[in-house]
């Protein structure tokens, strides 16, 4: 059995996605994550606060659009 160390791995794929997004970005494509919230459950803004926080550190742009229940 092979012990497999999740950080380490996280951080090798987080390092290469890195890369990828500089590559593309020379290439003249910007990488964009739109993400569309709606309502105010807590669990997805905290889901969508770790993308937005994933993406800057990427250097993917973010664009959150959030939509509320009008009464």
């Amino acid at each position: 059995m092979e012990i497999i160390d999740g950080k380490m791995l996280a951080k090798s794929i987080r390092e290469n996605l890195k890369n990828d997004v500089e590559k593309l970005k020379q290439e003249g494509i910007i990488p964009k994550l739109a993400v569309i919230l709606v309502g105010n459950d807590k669990a997805s803004q905290i889901y969508v606060r770790s993308k937005n926080k994933a993406c800057t550190e990427l250097g993917i742009e973010y664009e959150e659009i959030l939509l509320r229940r009008r009464h």
